[in-house]
């Protein structure tokens, strides 16, 4: 009788094999996807989010609200009525959980603001109309390298765009 060697591998063999490949594709995500990157392009999902939801709050009830941004983060505004014009003033929201003033998060910032041509400041805020049109706008986010834009259209569409996204845009 001649002795043949086994033909296969072992299931040792073939659990090394696995988690090397396991490995290997961590790292690849890793360096693919960026935690800066994800964090920004979360920051800019959270914020699509929450300008939705103001559209939303200023359709149902029925009174333009507005948002402002700074280096420092957000703050959300309502009318406050001037007895001697027909024109309105804004006031922070008070007391208000989901649309109390956020700060960006560490390393975060705001590059630009801006609705139609002009830039969003405080003095003059990104206005949310209670007919659900506004101007188009666009609010950039960075972090380090990394850009995230949140971009709206006169009918109230937001999207979110990251790196890869403009990246396939050109």
């Amino acid at each position: 009788m001649t002795h043949r060697p086994p033909r296969g591998f072992t299931l040792i063999e073939l659990l090394v094999v696995l988690v090397v490949i396991g490995v290997v594709i961590a790292t690849l995500q890793l360096n693919l996807f960026s935690d800066d990157a994800r964090r920004l392009r979360q920051e800019g999902e959270r914020l699509a989010a929450l300008l939705t939801a103001l559209a939303d709050e200023a359709v149902t009830g029925g009174r333009p609200l507005a948002v402002a941004f700074d280096d420092a983060g957000y703050v959300f505004f309502e009318p406050v009525a001037r007895p001697d014009t027909d024109t309105a003033r804004w006031r922070e929201r008070p007391g208000d959980e989901v649309f109390a003033p956020r700060a960006w998060p560490p390393g975060i910032g705001v590059v630009e603001a801006r609705s139609g041509t002009r830039p969003v400041t405080r003095a003059q805020p990104l206005v949310f109309s209670p007919s659900g049109l506004h101007a188009p706008f666009r609010v950039v986010l960075a972090l380090a390298d990394a850009r995230v834009r949140v971009l709206g259209d006169a009918a109230g569409n937001l999207r979110v765009e990251d790196g890869a996204d403009l990246a396939e845009a050109r």
